[in-house]
């Protein structure tokens, strides 16, 4: 099993809520990196490899998008 390099502790990847994840894979869809992948591949991605990829991806990663992302309804 895999560790993390002594004295780097691993932090939970922040988590995103299912509007913004339908967000997020709209922007996934738009977005030049990810051009490759044909649109059905994107609406099949998981919720992990979608927050993932907009951590990774994204400028400011999950909390910069989730700024730009729709609002929860409450």
């Amino acid at each position: 099993m895999a560790t993390p390099a002594a004295g780097i502790a691993r932090q939970p990847m922040e988590e995103l809520t299912p509007s913004q994840l339908l967000d997020a894979k709209n922007w996934i869809k738009d977005c030049c990196p990810w051009r490759d992948l044909p649109e059905e591949q994107i609406d099949e991605l998981t919720d992990d490899e979608v927050t993932a990829g907009i951590a990774r991806h994204f400028s400011g990663g999950i909390s910069e998008f989730k700024k730009i992302a729709t609002p929860e309804e409450y």
